[in-house]
Parts: C-alpha cells; sequence; structure tokens
C-alpha cells in the first residue's frame, strides 16, 4: 500500500509541477506571419444557402494552402471522414501532409474555439484554454457552448501538450497580435462577452495567457458584423429589410489586421460610398473612429504604426428560404431586441459575412477572399480586384491566392474564421 500511495504522490507531483512550469513560463503568441508548422483547418459539409456548399469552399483553401503547410482537417465525427477523405484524394491534394481529428463540435469556426498555441523561448509550447460562449449568443452552459470550449482543453491533451485555463470569455477572431507584445481587440466584442470584467481584469489576462504587455482598444466592428439577433439591415436599394445571414458580433477580424509586426490593415468606406445608405455612412464613422485611434496608437516600443487601407466588399443580398439552412439560426430569434418579429415561414433577404480581411496569413502565402461570380454586378468584381491589389502590396513576398467564399460566409465567418495555425519552433 506504501508503495501505491508513493506512486501516486510522484503522479501528483509530477502533474503539479508541470502546470506550474506552464504558468510560470513567459509565453507568447506569435504573429500570424511567422513560421507555421501547421494549420487547423475546421470542416463541416452544409449548405446554409442552396447552391452554396461548403465543401467547395473548404476543398479550396486546403488545396491551396497544402503546398505551404501541413493541415490538419477536424471533423465532428468519424463519419465525415468518409466524405472529406476521398474528396481530397479525387482532387489529387498530397495526403502525406494532411492529417485528420475527429472531436465534436457544432460551429465550423474553428479558430473562435480551437487550440490557441503558445510558445516560450525554449521552443515549448502551450495551449490557452479560454472560455466560450457561442460568440455571445449562449449561455456558457448552453450545450453547444460547452462541446466547443472543451475542444481546446482536449487538443492539448491528445497532444500532449499543456494548457493554461483563463475565466476571459474570448474567441481568436477577436485578437491581433503582432507577435512583439502588442494586441489589438475590440470593445463591443471582449465587453460584451465579459459584462463582469473590468477593461483593466481583461487586459491581465490577455497580458498573461498571450505575452503581451501593450493593449490597443478599438471601439467597434462593421454593422454587418453587429450581432444577428439584435436589429435588420435596409434591403436590396434601401427598400424592406435584410437579416445578417449570421454574425460573429464584432470580431477584428472583419475589418483590422497586423500584417508586419509594424504595419496594420484597416478597412475602409470612402466619402462617396457612405453617401449610398445609411449603412455605408455607420460603417465609415466607424471605421474612420478606429483609424483616429490607431494613428495616434503605439507599439509595445512606443513606435507609431504603418496603416494601410483596404476597401469593403460590394454589398450583397441573397433570398433565403425557410428549408435553406440559414433560416433556421436567424429563426430560433423571433424577436429582435429591436422588437422586429422575425417573418417566420415566409423568404427572406440575407446578407453574408463579407469581408476583405478576413484572410489566413501562412508560410508563404496569403487566402485571400472575393466574392464575385456569373451573375453578380461587375461592381463587385471590380472592388475584388482593387483589394487584391491592396493584398498584394502588403505582402510583397508571399503569394495571394483568393477564394469565392461566399459558401463558409453565409455561416457567419470567413477563411480567417475557420482556420488557425500553429506555430513552428523546431521540436
Amino acid at each position: 500500500m506504501m508503495k501505491i500511495g508513493k506512486v501516486y504522490f510522484l503522479a501528483a507531483l509530477f502533474i503539479f509541477a508541470t502546470v506550474i512550469t506552464a504558468a510560470a513560463a513567459e509565453w507568447r503568441f506569435p504573429g500570424e506571419f511567422e513560421k507555421q508548422e501547421r494549420v487547423y483547418l475546421g470542416w463541416l459539409s452544409k449548405e446554409y444557402v442552396k447552391g452554396y456548399l461548403t465543401d467547395d469552399v473548404l476543398l479550396e483553401i486546403a488545396k491551396n494552402l497544402v503546398p505551404y503547410t501541413n493541415i490538419t482537417i477536424c471533423i465532428p465525427e468519424e463519419s465525415q471522414l468518409k466524405h472529406v477523405q476521398p474528396l481530397l484524394e479525387k482532387n489529387k491534394l498530397p495526403m502525406e501532409r494532411i492529417s485528420f481529428q475527429t472531436i465534436p463540435f457544432t460551429m465550423l469556426y474553428w479558430r473562435d474555439f480551437g487550440p490557441i498555441f503558445t510558445t516560450d523561448k525554449q521552443g515549448n509550447k502551450s495551449i490557452v484554454d479560454f472560455g466560450f460562449n457561442c460568440w455571445g449568443y449562449f449561455p456558457q452552459s448552453d450545450t453547444q457552448s460547452r462541446i466547443m470550449e472543451r475542444v481546446d482543453r482536449d487538443i492539448a491533451k491528445l497532444r500532449k501538450i499543456p494548457s493554461r485555463m483563463t475565466r476571459l470569455v474570448s474567441e481568436g477572431g477577436d485578437r491581433e497580435l503582432n507577435g512583439k507584445g502588442t494586441i489589438l481587440v475590440t470593445e463591443a466584442c471582449e465587453f460584451q462577452r465579459n459584462p463582469n470584467l473590468s477593461r483593466a481584469d481583461i487586459e491581465t489576462e490577455l497580458k498573461e495567457m498571450l505575452g503581451v504587455s501593450n493593449v490597443i482598444w478599438l471601439k467597434r466592428g462593421t454593422v454587418d458584423d453587429d450581432a444577428y439577433n439584435v436589429s435588420t439591415l435596409p434591403g436590396p436599394d434601401g427598400k424592406g429589410v435584410a437579416y445578417r445571414s449570421a454574425a460573429a458580433n464584432n470580431h477584428i477580424d472583419e475589418y483590422c489586421r497586423f500584417v508586419a509586426p509594424d504595419t496594420i490593415l484597416l478597412a475602409e468606406v470612402s466619402e462617396e460610398e457612405a453617401a449610398q445608405g445609411p449603412v455605408e455612412a455607420e460603417n465609415r464613422r466607424r471605421m474612420e473612429e478606429n483609424y483616429s485611434i490607431l494613428k495616434n496608437a503605439v507599439d509595445q516600443d512606443g513606435k507609431h504604426f504603418k496603416i494601410i487601407r483596404i476597401p469593403m466588399p460590394e454589398p450583397l443580398y441573397f433570398q433565403v428560404t425557410p428549408q435553406d439552412g440559414a433560416y433556421y439560426g436567424l429563426v430560433s430569434f423571433p424577436r429582435f431586441s429591436d422588437g422586429t418579429a422575425f417573418p417566420v415561414g415566409k423568404d427572406i433577404q440575407v446578407v453574408p459575412a463579407q469581408s476583405y480581411c478576413n484572410f489566413l496569413i501562412s508560410n508563404g502565402v496569403v487566402l485571400a477572399q472575393k466574392y464575385w461570380h456569373e451573375g453578380l454586378p461587375e461592381k463587385v468584381k471590380k472592388r475584388d480586384a482593387e483589394a487584391l491589389e491592396v493584398l498584394k502590396k502588403a505582402f510583397p513576398n508571399r503569394k495571394v491566392v483568393t477564394i469565392n467564399t461566399l459558401g463558409i460566409n453565409f455561416g457567419g465567418g470567413g477563411i480567417h474564421c475557420s482556420t488557425q495555425q500553429e506555430p513552428y519552433t523546431g521540436k
């Protein structure tokens, strides 16, 4: 009995020592533009709107990413593997660079609840275990919240990497880091997720978990990324109403990104565009307010940033029927916060989650979003081209590949939302 007790004591001591070591180390979240070991890609086969398959978009992401890095495709159940693997093989993807991870999840956007890798100076890794409440739509006790809240922790166990828990509810899509000590976050997002925490409380957690010393607070995201159960949007040509097909609820990666440690990309709405309607006018007001903050902000070393502006996409409207997947989330809120009663059982107009900022940076490549396809106005194509030119100049040493992402945008996110990079440390 003494021997068994001693074994248990030593095992407990080892676990305790590992936790203490992980907590005491100086961990940092590397910039997305630093070298990566792999990219995690969430894969759910959905058709949020008829004719727009998530499989088509996810396949293009994998196809254009795999020449540059390893990919771990995350699927919610083993049966999905029988669908995804043959699809990749049929399209002749190099399967030796692709692995699969089966783990329960119900939403596509892995950046927000998946593993957040941090590293120390010795090249060790840990995973930050943030709280999750389905983008602020449900309590943390909700079944879906609980399923996805544990994903980061479970990946840590599977990878035998220490995890570090924080009480902060926060998604990867609302944190932009330059890898040198500065983080950008959105007030409207972080305070909505953590109503009982002060600004100082949130900053303390971010600094400890991600190794930052400098927190810059921007005000709000884009109008189309406001909570989808709060209000409607003006319909096409300002007539009637439209609904957000879904929204991340003020994520920073929809409008503002670090493209280098000293350079920030920020969405822009021109005065001419702002005159087209109330949504465009409000987006201009919000982005110029954020620009003013960034223009006066400094990095961790007291230096000002270079700021690049990129256009916002032309707004698109799509008719959705009660049979479409995008309808389900909307109908679950029969009355919105502004008093609007949802027209249950009737077709509606929806706006997908569009953004030219929701790109993924990886080794030698940037995967960006575009929206034009046959049948859409030429002005959409023109705006796509304008954004592409900005990205090419912002990333002169990387290949910029654009993918039509409407199939996943209807679910509320994009390329960046659906992926999460793991940094390369040589270990």
